[in-house]
């Protein structure tokens, strides 16, 4: 059962696309064709865009109240 284990695993290993080649996503399309730095300025600005509506929706409930 395990006599071919290493031949057959190295098969595999040619046969597989290179791993760290998938996981720095430089093979796959981009995401809404947007280089690293803009997805993440993107994400940068939905997190505040958020946390802004988020402290707003707070006053407006009443839940805090600002201090003047």
């Amino acid at each position: 059962m395990f006599d071919n284990l290493r031949q057959q695993s190295l098969e595999n290993a040619e046969e597989a696309p290179n791993a760290r080649t998938l996981a720095s996503g430089s093979t796959g399309k981009p995401f809404l064709g947007l280089t690293p730095p803009q997805r993440f300025l993107l994400a940068l600005m939905l997190f505040l865009n958020v946390t802004v509506l988020g402290c707003f929706a707070l006053v407006a409930f009443e839940k805090i109240v600002l201090p003047f």
